[in-house]
């Protein structure tokens, strides 16, 4: 009988310290919940707070690329081109960056007739010569097939119809960068940095900077700002033949930003006639780049915008997204 006794308060003993461990083992499960929803609200609180810092950020630019007190011109001494980083007392910060579409050759072009003294296929693989592609024919052929809306072309619909999987062109203009790797002969490659040459290199300029694709419908052709382009750029415009002219443009710029193209026509008359319909002074496009962070959270957006004559700016495209 004492046998049994003791038994019972053996498994009695055994199942109280089994109540003990399960009933520990629920408050810890409860307590790293609790931690975890704990630690999501906070991550929700700091992306919120992320995801207004950054469209704060990108909105200051705009009102400063607004309130520019020229339209007339635009150069990269003005305040509109200086980046603006800010950091807070508990360390969110923010950078925001205002880049000119007119610095670079727009692949729009291509798509419209224009009165310039050059066409825009040849302006296009002269700036591609510049920047190292030394055998740009076939890639500015098969572009203007996928963007024309006619089927006369090496690179229509029946090129890329046999193709696998098969594809079609676009027939209209680019939107966004990534619809030129869908192009015949076109590869990520041709956009990748290249290595730093010597500054007389003619050919180390590099396409990803030189060219842009804006997401909007050209019907004229895109002016190139000559107070801000890169010599590769003014290069493409002009042909090789007018090197010593356009290190003349990059120079006296450096010296006071062109207030008129009158004043380029008095620097340099045969300059001038060359880019006579392809420059101008000023900007329209603008791309605005901002970023927020904090710890390890990200927010950045990006968006296109277009000024008018008046300083009105409209956003055209407006992406938000993490990293």
């Amino acid at each position: 009988m004492p046998h049994g006794r003791t038994a019972r308060s053996g498994m009695a003993l055994i199942l109280a310290l089994a109540a003990i461990a399960l009933a520990g083992g629920v408050a810890l499960y409860l307590q790293a919940r609790a931690v975890r929803l704990t630690r999501g609200e906070q991550v929700e609180v700091v992306r919120e707070r992320l995801r207004v810092a950054v469209a704060e950020a990108a909105r200051e630019a705009l009102w400063i690329l607004a309130s520019d007190e020229d339209l007339q011109v635009d150069h990269l001494g003005e305040d509109w081109a200086l980046p603006r980083e800010t950091t807070g007392p508990d360390g969110l910060s923010t950078l925001a960056v205002i880049e000119d579409a007119g610095r670079s050759y727009p692949w729009n072009n291509l798509a419209v007739s224009n009165r310039a003294a050059r066409a825009p296929r040849e302006i296009l693989m002269d700036v591609m010569t510049f920047c190292g592609d030394l055998s740009p024919v076939v890639r500015v052929e098969a572009l203007a097939d996928w963007m024309d809306v006619d089927d006369e072309g090496s690179y229509e619909a029946r090129f890329y119809g046999q193709l696998d999987p098969p594809a079609r062109p676009a027939n209209r203009q680019p939107w966004a960068p990534a619809e030129l790797l869908r192009v015949h002969d076109f590869s990520a490659e041709l956009f990748q940095p290249r290595p730093k040459t010597a500054p007389d290199d003619l050919f180390g300029g590099e396409l990803v900077s030189a060219t842009v694709v804006v997401p909007a419908l050209f019907e004229d052709p895109m002016p190139v700002n000559v107070n801000t382009a890169g010599r590769d750029v003014l290069m493409g415009l002009t042909g090789l033949e007018q090197e010593a002219a356009v290190r003349a443009v990059l120079a006296l710029r450096q010296v006071q930003p062109f207030q008129s193209l009158g004043m380029m026509f008095m620097a340099n008359p045969e300059l001038a006639a060359a880019l006579e319909g392809s420059i101008g002074t000023a900007s329209t496009w603008y791309c605005v780049r901002a970023r927020a962070s904090l710890g390890d959270q990200h927010r950045s957006v990006r968006a296109w915008v277009r000024r008018d004559d008046r300083g009105d700016i409209r956003i055209l495209q407006w992406w938000e997204g993490e990293g």
